[in-house]
């Protein structure tokens, strides 16, 4: 056996793995997610996905046919949506860079201007449209929050066309769980990914090299009638311990990493990487897997008889808007008019009795109405939909309920969010160790560290609004502090002598999320407090010397007549 039939033994394993998993996604997908760009080829058995966009309609104008409540649909978006605005949002900055470990000394000034600095360049490289994070961010974030597990994938650009590696080093692409066959080690880490995707025959030659295909696939790209057709590939990566591969021109890249056609299983590309490029997310791991639960998971029976509980109250209502109709023996050979004003003879009998009468049996339509409202009402608590509507349900609130309202939400969605920000944290290793290789830190670039930065660890610290929330508690404290000290300070003003302003400002900053760069540096405030000591000691010279001159001016007419008295004694 060669090293492709090897790989996809390994894959089959972990495909038998995840066999339990795909049902559960199955649901989800048709009942959360219509417009998940994956297609299931049959349930139960092989899973295949197309995001070549050839089939003849979108997946979501099929799977809406299905959809009679949409609740969870949209309990999941706004779910979603509120988890990136509070781990990733766009507009600000939810990540830094800080000197690592527990007993490290705060940076200099220095140190923590070249922090912010890198900071900045990494979130313009991460947002620059070619780069594709924020669209990929944003389909791994939805599907953790619908699957339990989203898995983004960052690529280091080695030459992309049209894209140079120096302003764009790095791109993510979003990979549907459907496509990953995961792996993990004793530690519940990932450390292995088989990914099974298509590709177009002219799309593969454009991203490995028409000479790295096999011969059947290079035809079919040369071909201007077989170019679009899809062909189906697998990129394996994994510890290369596992692999028996120690050539030493790939020393250090601790993660093998290849990519084969499954139908020819001919191997198109073997390389590796330095860190584990598949950064996956999850809701809430369980254990000895690699996939999460998400929170519509916990409800997805709710959801599945919310669905028949719509279907079945449309027909109730549909029964009380057009009934089915009861006539006399007889009649049933005629068709009843029911349009506006129309005249139906021979409908009424000589007593004035209808011969024909709508047939309904339901009595209370609305009964059915607040049992759904029920099952809607518990789809939203479990998806945190409330957490994100305080304001519209309390918009009169004050800045202490403000303030405990957010912690609450902090402590709820601290959990989820961690993993998140974890995921995002590696993916920020990974950058940097990519800026790292092209030379972004050699002597002479904008961003070379001061020397101070020599041999300290540089970590990633989360400091997006749901880091903060959580440390609205602290904030909290800080200000009844604050105001019980402000009333002990009318009856003894030593107490405000004990709180240390600059280091509660400092507190109050990072809580609030505002950039360092208002607060002058330390250098800058001694020499402000040194110009300050010395205009106090010239206003207090002069005015010594206004003091003294106005009591001379004062003196002056007693000298004077002491003078003149004197001189009198002596003539």
């Amino acid at each position: 056996m060669g090293i492709v039939d090897d790989l996809f033994v390994t894959q089959n394993k972990l495909a038998s793995d995840r066999a339990y998993w795909e049902d559960v996604w199955y649901d989800c997908v048709e009942l959360a997610m219509p417009f998940a760009s994956w297609k299931f080829a049959f349930k139960g058995d092989t899973i295949k996905s197309s995001l070549t966009g050839t089939y003849m309609q979108p997946e979501s104008a099929r799977r809406s046919r299905e959809i009679y409540d949409g609740e969870a649909v949209w309990a999941s978006e706004r779910l979603a949506a509120g988890m990136e605005s509070l781990v990733a949002p766009r507009a600000q900055k939810w990540q830094d860079f800080v000197l690592g470990g527990p007993f490290a000394p705060d940076p200099t000034d220095l140190e923590q201007e070249w922090l912010e600095r890198l900071r900045d360049y990494n979130f313009q490289v991460r947002y620059d449209p070619r780069c594709n994070f924020a669209l990929a961010n944003q389909k791994a974030i939805r599907s953790t929050v619908t699957l339990g597990t989203g898995i983004l994938f960052c690529e280091e650009n080695m030459g992309r066309r049209g894209v140079s590696p120096v302003q764009v080093p790095f791109f993510y692409r979003f990979v549907p769980v459907i496509e990953a066959y995961l792996g993990v080690d004793p530690y519940d880490d990932i450390d292995k990914c088989f990914r099974i995707c298509e590709m177009t025959a002219s799309a593969a030659a454009n991203y490995f090299g028409a000479d790295n295909l096999s011969q059947k696939v290079r035809d079919a790209a040369n071909d201007l009638k077989q170019c679009n057709d899809p062909y189906t590939f697998m990129h394996a990566v994994l510890p290369r311990e596992e692999t028996g591969d120690y050539a030493l021109k790939r020393q250090g890249q601790l993660y093998a990493s290849f990519w084969a056609e499954c139908d020819t299983r001919h191997l198109i590309k073997h390389s590796g990487f330095f860190t584990f490029p598949y950064l996956v997310q999850w809701w809430d791991q369980s254990e000895n897997t690699a996939y999460g639960q998400s929170p519509l998971m916990s409800v997805l029976g709710d959801v599945k008889m919310l669905q028949v509980m719509s279907k079945t109250s449309l027909k109730a209502a549909q029964q009380i808007v057009d009934p089915p109709m009861a006539t006399m023996p007889g009649l049933y050979n005629k068709r009843l008019n029911l349009n506006p004003r129309a005249v139906n003879a021979g409908y009424i009998d000589e007593a004035g009795r209808l011969k024909a009468q709508p047939l309904v049996t339901v009595k209370d339509p609305s009964f059915a109405e607040n049992l759904m409202e029920l099952k809607r009402k518990g789809i939203r608590q479990s998806m945190y939909v409330d957490l994100f509507q305080i304001l519209v349900q309390n918009p009169q609130m004050t800045a202490t309920e403000a303030l405990i309202r957010a912690n609450e939400k902090g402590e709820l969605l601290g959990p989820a969010g961690a993993k998140i920000e974890n995921s995002l944290g590696r993916a920020a290793e990974r950058e940097i160790g990519i800026l790292q290789r092209k030379g972004a830190f050699d002597s002479g670039s904008p961003l070379v560290p001061p020397q101070s930065i020599g041999g300290k660890n540089v970590s990633v610290e989360a400091s997006g609004p749901l880091a903060r929330l959580r440390r609205m508690q602290e904030l909290t404290g800080v200000n009844s502090v604050l105001n019980l000290a402000s009333v002990l300070g009318e009856y003894d003003p030593k107490v405000l002598t004990r709180i240390d302003g600059d280091a509660t400002l400092e507190i109050a900053r990072e809580i609030q999320g505002a950039p360092r760069k208002m607060f002058r540096t330390d250098d800058e405030v001694a020499v402000l407090a040194q110009a300050q000591e010395q205009q106090n000691a010239n206003a207090l010279n002069l005015q010594a010397t206004d003091t003294l001159a106005r009591a001379a001016g004062a003196a002056t007419p007693a000298i004077q007549a002491l003078q003149a008295a004197n001189m009198g004694k002596a003539a």
